[in-house]
């Protein structure tokens, strides 16, 4: 029986250990990218960026008191208060509402010409008529001198509108000759009115209208008598204060009426005062009562409106509600400025950003180291100022 011997295979070399060089370069590349993410993060913390905006100047109605007298204490303006009670009456017209149409007759005035070298007797109801063929006659008998001329009224032979004119107009006499008229004719002197007129309903807003009207005419004339008594140099401008006491009208709504009457009685107090010294006066006292977060922008007049708190007449004295108008600006960017909706932009984009918000009018942006040409990630990191 034959032994079998088994071939052994030949063992494989290990492999070389690695060279010490290796660890080193590894090593190095740590310490390498440690440095960097080092150096990156004292990059990122140390970008800062400042906001600057210039914000909107908004109006804001803040009131204040004021007392005028004419012998002001100390913090009072120097004025003079005079009052006085006026009455007037107006007429209106119905214009406003629907009405209907009433037909009458047309009315006007004429001249009559005579060319002749006579006098020319005309009796009353005398026939005056158009080109068109419209038939009028005048009212009382008249004797035309020669060469010259008379005027008279004249109505129209029927009712309607179609006798209303108002461009001048030719007329010939049918009653004389075909010869005689070539040189007595007449001629329209005024409009003809009256052959239709529409007679309205009265509505509230005729009512009211004339009431506006009669206001701001019995104020009128309340200035020029209260001014005429107060008259002062020291005071360059003034306010009125005006109490109806009474207004009525001769219609109530639905009338029928062509025209209508109203009056009114008025209080009217005239508070006189140096302008320059009661913005200053106003101004002092809106500081404490702008709303919070918000500064008065000094530059331009306040708009300003008054209200009567109370009058002593026999003194001089008044207190008044004003309501002025003032230019405001915020004194913060912080609640105009979303810094989240900025942060990492460039600074184009960031100032465009920006100049989009409300209540901003202009940005400009700063970033610090200079040559870093975006914001920082961070918004703590970023800055607000009002310019």
């Amino acid at each position: 029986m034959a032994i079998r011997t088994q071939k052994r295979r030949p063992r494989e070399p290990f492999p070389a250990p690695p060279t010490p060089g290796i660890y080193k370069k590894i090593a190095y590349s740590f310490v390498a990218l440690t440095i960097i993410i080092v150096f990156a993060a004292l990059w990122f913390s140390s970008v800062r960026a400042t906001v600057t905006v210039t914000v909107t100047r908004e109006p804001t109605d803040v009131k204040t008191e004021v007392v005028v007298a004419d012998t002001p204490a100390q913090g009072e303006l120097a004025g003079r208060v005079v009052q006085g009670v006026f009455e007037k009456v107006m007429e209106h017209d119905a214009t406003h509402g629907s009405g209907r149409s009433v037909l009458g007759t047309s009315t006007g005035k004429v001249r009559i010409f005579n060319n002749r070298s006579s006098d020319q007797p005309l009796v009353a109801t005398t026939r005056l008529l158009t080109a068109d063929e419209r038939l009028y006659r005048i009212v009382e008998g008249v004797t035309v001198p020669a060469k010259g001329f008379v005027e008279v009224e004249a109505y129209s032979d029927e009712e309607g509108a179609k006798f209303d004119f108002s461009k001048k107009a030719t007329f010939t006499i049918p009653g004389l000759s075909d010869v005689m008229q070539e040189y007595v004719y007449a001629e329209s002197v005024t409009p003809f009115t009256g052959g239709e007129e529409i007679v309205r309903f009265v509505t509230n807003e005729d009512i009211q209208t004339a009431y506006d009207e009669l206001e701001a005419a019995v104020l009128k004339e309340a200035k020029e008598s209260l001014n005429a008594e107060a008259q002062d140099a020291r005071f360059s401008d003034s306010t009125y204060i005006v109490e109806i006491l009474e207004k009525n009208t001769s219609v109530s709504v639905g009338d029928e009426a062509e025209s209508f009457l109203s009056s009114m009685k008025v209080t009217v107090t005239g508070v006189y005062y140096s302008k320059m010294d009661m913005e200053a006066l106003v101004r002092e006292g809106v500081k404490e009562r702008v709303p919070e977060g918000r500064e008065i922008v000094a530059q331009g007049p306040i708009k300003m409106t008054f209200s009567v708190k109370d009058i002593n007449v026999a003194s001089e004295e008044a207190e008044l509600e004003v309501n002025a108008e003032v230019l405001t600006k915020a004194t913060s960017a912080d609640t105009l400025v979303a810094k989240d909706r900025i942060t990492g932009l460039s600074i184009d984009e960031a100032e465009d950003k920006v100049e989009q918000m409300s209540g901003v009018e202009q940005a400009s942006i700063h970033v610090r180291p200079n040559w870093v040409r975006r914001l920082p990630t961070l918004q703590d990191h970023i800055a607000l100022k009002v310019k």
